[in-house]
């Protein structure tokens, strides 16, 4: 059995992301920017809340997502104590409905569903929650 490393995945996927939407695979760039964004999240919820079990949540980073901000701001004494700015840069964040929307069974649609406007708001948005994520590791959170 092989160990899960959220942040290696977050970062795998969001090449893979990249990669796909140079080469104008709108389709399957959305689905790995969904990915990208769900693993960072897992493993800053994995900081937030050591016990949590991110499992659970399965593929549904809308709930994580929701879950995790709901924590921090309900801890805001916990939050200060880690790193002030963190709980405001977090609570700037937002998710767009189509980073998550039908994720991951829209791996399976046909493609062309998803355009090229459509995969560069699902890349800010993973781009934002993984530039939040090296930042926890770079501060020494991760």
């Amino acid at each position: 059995m092989t160990n899960e490393d959220f942040y290696e995945s977050a970062v795998r996927h969001w090449i893979g992301g990249c990669i796909l939407i140079e080469n104008e695979e709108y389709d399957n760039a959305v689905c790995f920017y969904g990915f990208a964004a769900e693993c960072a999240l897992k493993a800053m919820m994995e900081r937030i809340n050591e016990n949590s079990d991110v499992k659970k949540y399965g593929h549904f980073g809308g709930p994580l997502f929701q879950d995790m901000k709901m924590m921090l701001s309900a801890d805001l004494a916990s939050t200060v104590m880690m790193d002030p700015v963190w709980g405001l840069r977090l609570s700037d964040l937002s998710i767009p409905d189509i980073l998550f929307k039908d994720h991951p069974k829209r791996r399976y649609f046909e493609d062309g569903i998803y355009t090229r406007a459509d995969a560069e708001i699902c890349q800010e948005a993973a781009k934002n929650l993984l530039s939040e994520m090296v930042s926890m590791r770079l501060d020494g959170y991760l």
